[in-house]
């Protein structure tokens, strides 16, 4: 497909975050395997790292992976013993989820291959422009439904 074909697309914002998303995704394979962490799992770690002890349905929310693939997330990574997972004292039906030591380990072995990672996709912006564009990415997801769960009913609904 020639560049010119895809010249309608180039103007839509959905298509141009879809691929973006897909050139981080392939970043993020290229640089750890995913025998080691897909970008799902890291999310779940970066975000237990600074918030001990959360439920799942903390997680959803705050990273905004769907229930069921978090829960699958949730229980590749505590067999793989860097999570454990406990039934909350607050809510006996919830789980709470904490990173453990070598949960910290692989977290901090991943965090400068991320960077890095992050470092290349912004490349192709003037310095000057990386902070904005981060910043606009963030008010973007502020702004998307805050049920994960919504928006894949939705789109789900539309098949």
């Amino acid at each position: 497909m020639s560049d010119h074909s895809a010249a309608p697309l180039m103007g839509s914002v959905l298509h141009l975050l879809h691929r973006a998303g897909q050139a981080a995704d392939v970043l993020f394979a290229r640089e750890i395997p995913e025998s080691e962490l897909t970008p799902r799992q890291y999310a779940v770690l970066a975000v237990l790292a600074d918030n001990e002890n959360v439920s799942q349905t903390d997680l959803v929310n705050a990273t905004g992976i769907d229930r069921s693939t978090l829960a699958e997330i949730v229980k590749r990574l505590t067999a793989r013993g860097l999570l454990s997972r406990r039934r909350s004292r607050l809510d006996a039906r919830a789980y709470a989820v904490r990173l453990t030591p070598e949960g910290h380990q692989v977290l901090a072995a991943a965090r400068p291959k991320v960077a890095k990672i992050e470092e290349r996709l912004l490349q192709a912006l003037a310095p000057e422009r990386r902070a904005a564009l981060v910043d606009d990415l963030a008010a973007l997801v502020r702004k998307a439904p805050e049920d994960p769960q919504e928006a894949i009913a939705l789109a789900l609904s539309r098949r």
